[in-house]
């Protein structure tokens, strides 16, 4: 847990001369990563190589976010699962309106668009909303969260989502006993 605070205080909060000094430290992060999950009895290239090694990594963040170090991970694109099954509305020539426009490109809605809808109900062109959902997983209007084919990304939704609920229960209790 050590190792992952100090590469994150070097990659972000540390002053320069820090920041130079880490830069130069890159390879010995990746041997003393490589020998955390060689002791785990994980070969830090597995069967898919880098990958591998990416997802180790990431996980390691996430571990450290539920144990309480302020850092953020990268969002990852929506699961392929969640895009493919939006469906698709064909713009007829009486459903144009002028305040109907896509939200991701801002170009107004034309007769024969096709428009895909999100869970949320909003809607977008097709491929202004794949694009988007490629770089990120949630709607560009509401933020309505879509599932991620990334396993480490999901756990740590699902650990937010639980301290949330916690947080919530425990309110509650209060409210109840004092008030």
């Amino acid at each position: 847990m050590f190792y992952l605070y100090y590469f994150y205080y070097c990659r972000s909060k540390g002053p320069q001369i820090y920041r130079n000094r880490c830069a130069e430290q890159d390879f010995g992060e990746q041997r003393i990563m490589a020998d955390y999950f060689e002791e785990l009895g994980h070969t830090p290239t597995g069967p898919e190589g880098a990958n591998d090694f990416d997802r180790h990594y990431r996980r390691l963040q996430v571990l450290a976010i539920m144990n309480g170090i302020d850092m953020e991970i990268e969002v990852p694109e929506a699961s392929k699962r969640a895009i493919e099954a939006l469906p698709i509305h064909d713009i007829a020539a009486d459903e144009v309106k002028e305040d109907f426009e896509c939200a991701v490109c801002k170009e107004p809605a034309q007769a024969g668009d096709k428009f895909k809808i999100l869970p949320c109900k909003h809607e977008f062109h097709e491929e202004c909303i794949l694009l988007w959902l490629k770089k990120a997983n949630s709607c560009p209007i509401c933020r309505f969260i879509f599932e991620t084919d990334d396993e480490v990304y999901e756990e740590l939704r699902r650990f937010q989502q639980d301290a949330d609920n916690r947080r919530q229960r425990q309110d509650n209790l209060m409210n109840s006993m004092f008030g």
